[in-house]
């Protein structure tokens, strides 16, 4: 068992337990999750309210209202409340360090995983130069209380690879929620080119999920991308039922 020094488990959380054949284990439809790198946030006992509430809102596996469970696909893996609470933990979650080499060591162990990545400014000027080019990134989001000194200092010399940088908590999980949301939307895409509904329709329903969140956090530019989906999640039922009539 691989472990860092702040006693995570590095194997737990480089994959997910198989509740289930692989091709319908659903937490493996995506393969993303966040890692927030902080000396204060990242710590356990600190802002213990903050981070259940960036867990809440980006993991699309837990359901924030009715109109959200309307969405869920069938899976057995989600009614099982022991599987949930597993997965909910492990896949499409937020991941805190507090300690640099500890969080390179995490994401060096997970090369197969795409990470949205936030960091503090002060963190992030030792950290950034090291992972910038690093193909698993697929975000970075400075947090921080004095932008233009960040951009000053550092920042600026890595815009390429900067996604945001945000001083609000709640500026940055919105920002985050709708980029998460934007890259299911991707998988599904994905997944519909190789004709996988089931995982299209997965994908996209919690894209629909982390979108309507952002509603509720006071989006005003979500209905385009939503209808959007909506469509697309229309067309992939449809194809579904077509290739079930066909098949009998």
């Amino acid at each position: 068992m691989i472990k860092d020094i702040q006693g995570i488990d590095l194997e737990y959380y480089s994959d997910v337990i198989p509740y289930w054949e692989n091709t319908r284990d659903i937490g493996k439809f995506s393969d993303h999750l966040t890692v927030w790198l902080d000396l204060y946030i990242g710590r356990p006992e600190e802002c213990v309210t903050l981070k259940a509430k960036f867990q809440r809102i980006i993991n699309p596996l837990t359901d924030l209202s009715q109109a959200e469970r309307e969405l869920n696909e069938p899976c057995y893996q989600l009614e099982d409340p022991e599987i949930l609470t597993k997965l909910k933990d492990t896949v499409y979650c937020l991941k805190p360090f507090f300690d640099i080499n500890d969080c390179l060591e995490f994401i060096r162990q997970n090369p197969e995983k795409k990470i949205f990545f936030i960091s503090s400014g002060t963190m992030g000027e030792k950290i950034v130069p090291q992972i910038a080019e690093w193909q698993q990134i697929h975000g970075i989001y400075i947090f921080c209380g004095n932008i233009e000194y960040q951009i000053e200092r550092w920042a600026m010399d890595y815009c390429d690879h900067i996604t945001s940088i945000l001083n609000h908590q709640d500026d940055l999980l919105l920002r985050l929620t709708i980029d998460i949301a934007k890259y299911l939307e991707e998988k599904g895409d994905h997944y519909l080119a190789v004709n996988d509904t089931i995982k299209v329709k997965h994908c996209y329903a919690w894209a629909m999920k982390l979108l309507l969140r952002t509603r509720d956090m006071g989006s005003t530019n979500y209905r385009d991308m939503h209808d959007k989906l909506m469509r697309k999640f229309d067309n992939a039922e449809a194809s579904c039922e077509e290739s079930e009539k066909q098949g009998n």
